[in-house]
């Protein structure tokens, strides 16, 4: 009786501290015309859940020209807009619980002429502003971000660089799970 009463209480201890910690992850995204890779690790108590490096592109191309750099930058940015209007109220939910303890975005960006590198680069300044008032606005930041977009007057070439390292309590995360599977449930019985 008295060894059953302490293994429930042990059980309820561990669950208790486990859902009071933090997940740490840390993403990066790293966009250019060789390469579109994301590198995303998942960490509890400094131990490694998860490591994964995925690859971006859709298919596999050696080089890809300045043009279809530029448009598939396009088409995932378009993309990724239009997901998160579709998915407001579940990225709020899941942003309102984040901490962002590191922000480094990093972007180089030329057409070979100073007018439209001009521009170019005053439109991706404007995109990153939206983006992170959004991120201030509903989550929390330990540090300040640091943003930077460079232009290159003479070069045709695009390259970003995305890095974050974010947590989130364990507890938060399985509550926002649970509501976000509740709200894509409700969502599909509404469509069809």
């Amino acid at each position: 009786m008295v060894i059953g009463l302490v293994i429930v209480l042990i059980v309820i201890g561990i669950a208790i501290i486990l859902l009071c910690s933090r997940l740490k992850a840390v993403c990066t995204i790293k966009l250019n015309q060789k390469e579109q890779t994301l590198y995303l690790a998942i960490y509890l108590y400094r131990l490694p859940l998860l490591r994964r490096s995925v690859d971006l592109t859709e298919r596999p191309a050696p080089e890809q020209s300045f043009q279809e750099t530029l448009s598939l930058l396009h088409q995932f940015s378009n993309g990724a807009v239009q997901r998160m209007r579709d998915m407001r109220v579940i990225t709020s939910l899941i942003f309102e619980r984040i901490r962002f303890h590191k922000i480094t975005w990093n972007t180089e960006a030329g057409t070979g002429k100073a007018d439209t590198t001009g521009m170019i680069t005053g439109g991706i300044w404007g995109i990153k502003g939206m983006v992170m008032g959004v991120l201030a606005s509903n989550s929390t930041f330990t540090s300040e971000p640091s943003i930077s977009v460079t232009p290159f007057f003479n070069q045709q070439r695009i390259s970003s660089v995305f890095d974050c390292m974010i947590s989130i309590r364990f507890g938060q995360a399985i509550y926002a799970f649970l509501k976000m599977i509740r709200k894509l449930s409700a969502k599909r019985e509404v469509t069809t």
